[in-house]
């Protein structure tokens, strides 16, 4: 299961999509399993001027990714220590998104290099777009 980050969604949706957005079509029409939490549709959403409903429709589709109650919060919280710890600061949402992610068992794809730094001292796998 590839849980897909907001960066990559909205890169995905651009009138001129980048390597993240053409490799998260591949992984589309590959069929491969692909899911969101609803933190990321929350970010892909409220950037949104126009298409909206187009949007909300494609994004209902995957499966989600949902904390799984009091302990998902608290790992998460822990997650951001351990990066402060080493000098790394966490948004709340990023902490949680690898948190859901590493409790799923889930492979990151994400635009996002701070997620780069959560993989360097966690278990935290990440898909990387290929190079040609």
């Amino acid at each position: 299961m590839t849980l897909v980050d907001s960066s990559v969604w909205i890169d995905f949706f651009s009138s001129a999509p980048g390597p993240g957005g053409h490799e998260l079509k591949r992984l589309i029409s590959a069929s491969e399993p692909v899911a969101l939490s609803g933190v990321i549709v929350t970010e892909v959403l409220q950037g949104l001027r126009w298409d909206v409903r187009r949007v909300e429709h494609q994004l209902a589709l995957w499966d989600l990714l949902e904390p799984g109650g009091f302990g998902t919060y608290r790992s998460a919280a822990s997650l951001a220590r351990l990066a402060r710890s080493r000098g790394v600061t966490l948004t709340t949402i990023d902490a949680l998104i690898a948190t859901l992610a590493l409790e799923r068992g889930a492979i990151l794809f994400t635009l996002d290099r701070d997620f780069r730094h959560i993989a360097s001292f966690t278990a935290l796998r990440l898909h990387t777009v290929p190079t040609n």
